[in-house]
């Protein structure tokens, strides 16, 4: 019997198969996506979960004492060792620097961004494998480094780079270093992010520093990066109290500034928006719940549409067999053996199709990292949680399919199904119905996704930012201690500004020079609602510029003056604000609008247009803007003419190797740099886009076998209808207005989710879009086209047919 069957099913599959295809294609398709989708997030998640000791490894974090509510990922030097030498519940810390070496192998010279001082505690804290040699013994050193497999392979063109020599430049001297350790590549869920590891007492050695020295409590240098490891089942609230009272006791004699602590579980390093993230800081870019949260909802979307899909082609195709099963009823076939046939033809197809999405999934996994710019440190098939849930979602889809059209038609009279009378259109508007509906649901939902964050993007990207981007170079200084700059009167970058406008004052392109600190102090601000008393704490932020700042960047001066070169002196105590801070301090309200009051012992000269000055993803904040002194400008900004920037680029390279030709020339064109800002958005929107068009091509392949199979159920009813004589449009409007029908009510579903979604994504953006009516309607539209060209394939075919071969057996 069980022979029988399979036979049977196999017959069937390649007598129907344009059918066969429909349906396995389709299930394949639907577990592909998902378990590619299943695959990110499962990654993202998972971020930092690989180191052994990882539930006790916290980051220490500081709230500085002028601002409690802004937390920064770095310390001051000492914090480390003093946490782990007199609190008993601290076993363990290590100290995590970035720097910026020049990196020379034989001749070779390259800049390296992703080498970090470490000490030997951070390899004992974190699991980060050896390849070769000892990372512990090297960092106990100090003249031998350990980098990654894929470092040494770039610079030696070997994995085993145990034994070799490179040349570092530290603070412009050249210092020879051997490789005494190569570690295994990092995870791709891991937050930290080198690629060098150097002992972290050549940082002190170069810097003529302690380890642990009671006077840098003292000083407002915030910039290590610090994590400890602590005992298990100590209260975190307890300890971070401990940690405030130590901070207050090392600083006994201004205890005001001490600021506050807070400790930050690594397994949250790459969910929580964070000051140190990037390359710079050694860590990678932070992700999003969220994002995570939507993707695994599309990935079960897109699986559960392809089960309903299946289920689907599985019922309509099977209700037509009535006469197969009277046959098989005459003979003696029991229910229960009719149900064990159609069981058994729905586990082929959707074991088959699981199969085939599986190897698909494992193909396009190096085409799929390259869109989601993520790498992968495990393959599919090494995450069995994710693959056990797709197999039985399909295997519970082949249940349905089976099980439901084999009860229908197995309590059918045995002479009804013999005469062919039931072809279960009676029941058309049922089961099949409404997964149409769930179907198509599901698909609306997620085109007007695409739509919203398509018109966000695009709004974000083409908003007007405050300032003129166009025509704008933006140039990292890069460490200037290897620079030869005489001018001691000044800060290094100033210096260097000075010379790059002087030397390039002699090409006509070149417009403007000019410079600006990258970091910024935060100010603490307090807004209150004039209408209803209500207060609102901001921060705020203050940065050092150069002369001709506002000119250069295109930012207009609305009141006041710029600064002057003329009364230098006077600029040092002088400032300028924005928009924003002249609105929180209400200075227009004051005498003079505000122009030549103080704010903290400094004049205020002029009031520029509001501009951001991060990305257009954040809320422009109050600004104070104050010439550069010592802070030092790491940026620096040329403008040019329209059309000149090969020319203006050689001219700004040839001063460049003439004043700073230690550091490397790394410009960016700021209006490409903006536009660079949305890169995640614009990741995003690409994998939903795709996630979408999936989702409608397994739709489409389900409507495309259903309105088939309809066709040729009604083939009488369009012969006669021929016959009295409907025109083929007036045919195909039959055929194709129930599924129609269908579409409409799925938007109209649909669109109540899809706007809630919608408006809970654009609420994360300060600047937004409003969900308006014309995006439903154009998901609409775009859902009932592609339903009405697929249904009137089949439509047409059937319409323009002989009748005569629809109603010749009558």
């Amino acid at each position: 019997m069980l022979k029988n069957y399979l036979k049977t099913a196999f017959r069937n599959l390649i007598k129907y198969k344009g059918y066969s295809f429909i349906n396995i294609s389709g299930l394949a398709l639907g577990v592909a996506c998902c378990l590619l989708i299943m695959h990110y997030v499962k990654d993202e998640m998972t971020f930092d979960r690989f180191h052994v000791n990882g539930e006790h490894i916290y980051r220490v974090r500081t709230m500085p004492s002028f601002d409690e509510k802004q937390v920064m990922e770095f310390v001051k030097m000492p914090v480390g060792p003093t946490l782990k030498e007199e609190l008993p519940l601290v076993i363990n810390q290590c100290r995590y620097v970035n720097t910026a070496f020049d990196i020379r192998s034989g001749d070779n010279i390259q800049n390296q961004g992703k080498a970090f001082y470490a000490e030997p505690e951070f390899l004992e804290m974190f699991s980060f494998l050896n390849k070769y040699g000892d990372g512990i013994s090297v960092l106990n050193g100090t003249s031998q480094i350990a980098l990654v497999e894929k470092a040494a392979k770039r610079i030696f063109g070997k994995s085993m780079a145990v034994g070799e020599s490179i040349d570092l430049n530290i603070r412009g001297e050249w210092k020879t270093f051997t490789v005494g350790a190569v570690l295994k590549d990092l995870p791709s869920n891991s937050s930290l992010d080198f690629e060098f590891l150097i002992p972290f007492q050549n940082y002190l050695m170069a810097y003529n520093r302690q380890s642990n020295d009671a006077k840098d409590w003292y000083i407002s240098e915030i910039t290590f990066q610090t994590f400890v490891q602590i005992l298990p089942n100590t209260n975190i609230a307890d300890l971070t109290k401990q940690i405030d009272e130590l901070a207050r006791r090392k600083m006994v004699d201004s205890p005001q500034y001490a600021g506050r602590y807070n400790l930050q579980p690594i397994y949250n390093l790459h969910f929580e928006k964070s000051m140190a993230s990037g390359k710079q800081a050694g860590m990678q870019e932070t992700g999003d719940r969220f994002y995570s949260f939507l993707l695994s909802g599309i990935a079960l979307l897109i699986l559960l549409l392809a089960c309903f899909n299946f289920t689907n082609l599985s019922l309509a195709r099977a209700l037509p067999r009535a006469k197969e099963i009277g046959v098989r009823k005459v003979i003696g076939a029991k229910k229960h053996q009719l149900v064990a046939q159609f069981l058994g033809e729905a586990f082929i197809i959707s074991t088959t199709s699981f199969l085939l999405g599986l190897l698909l999934a494992e193909l396009v996994l190096p085409y799929f990292e390259l869109a989601a710019e993520k790498e992968f440190s495990k393959s599919i098939i090494e995450n069995p949680i994710y693959i056990s849930i797709a197999f039985i979602a399909v295997t519970f889809a082949a249940f349905i399919a089976g099980s439901y059209p084999a009860l229908i038609i197995s309590r059918l009279n045995t002479v009804t199904a013999l005469e062919g009378r039931f072809d279960g259109s009676n029941r058309k508007g049922g089961l099949q119905g409404i997964l149409i509906v769930l179907q198509f649901s599901i698909a609306a939902v997620l085109i007007v996704g695409v739509l919203a964050m398509n018109r966000q993007i695009n709004f974000l990207v083409n908003m007007d930012r405050g300032y003129d981007d166009t025509n704008l170079i933006s140039i990292k200084t890069g460490d200037l201690s290897k620079a030869s700059l005489l001018d001691s009167t000044k800060s290094r970058g100033q210096a260097l500004a000075n010379l790059m406008r002087r030397e390039l004052q002699k090409t006509p392109s070149i417009l403007n020079v000019s410079g600006n600190a990258s970091n910024y102090s935060h100010l603490a601000f307090e807004e209150v609602n004039p209408e209803t008393g209500e207060k609102t704490e901001l921060i705020g932020y203050s940065t050092s510029v150069d002369f001709d700042y506002f000119e250069t960047m295109g930012i207009e001066v609305l009141e006041g003056r710029d600064f002057d070169r003329i009364s230098t002196l006077e600029g040092l105590n002088q400032i300028i604000v924005n928009e924003r801070f002249a609105s929180v301090m209400h200075l227009r309200d004051s005498v003079n609008g505000g122009l030549n009051s103080t704010y903290r012992g400094k004049t205020i000269i002029g009031i520029v247009n509001d501009f951001n000055l991060f990305s257009a993803t954040q809320e422009i904040v109050p600004t104070v803007f104050e010439l550069d002194k010592r802070r030092g400008l790491q940026r620096l900004l040329v403008k040019f003419e329209p059309s000149t920037l090969s020319s203006s680029l050689m001219a700004i390279e040839a001063a460049w190797l003439k004043f700073n030709p230690n550091n490397p020339f790394d410009f960016r064109l700021m209006e490409e740099s903006n536009a660079s800002q949305f890169a995640k958005e614009k990741r995003w929107r690409s994998i939903i886009l795709t996630a979408s068009c999936i989702a409608i091509s397994i739709s489409c392949l389900g409507l495309f076998g259903l309105a088939f199979i309809s066709t040729q159920r009604r083939n009488k009813e369009i012969g006669i209808r021929k016959v009295f004589g409907a025109p083929v449009p007036t045919i195909v409007y039959i055929l194709a207005r129930g599924f129609s029908l269908l579409v409409v009510l799925s938007m109209i579903i649909a669109g109540p989710l899809a706007y809630w979604l919608g408006y809970e994504w654009l609420t994360t953006f300060p600047y937004r879009i409003e969900m308006t009516w014309d995006l439903f309607l154009i998901a609409g539209l775009i859902q009932l086209t592609i339903t009405i060209l697929t249904v009137s394939y089949h439509a047409v075919k059937a319409a323009v047919a002989n009748p005569i071969e629809a109603l010749k057996y009558e």
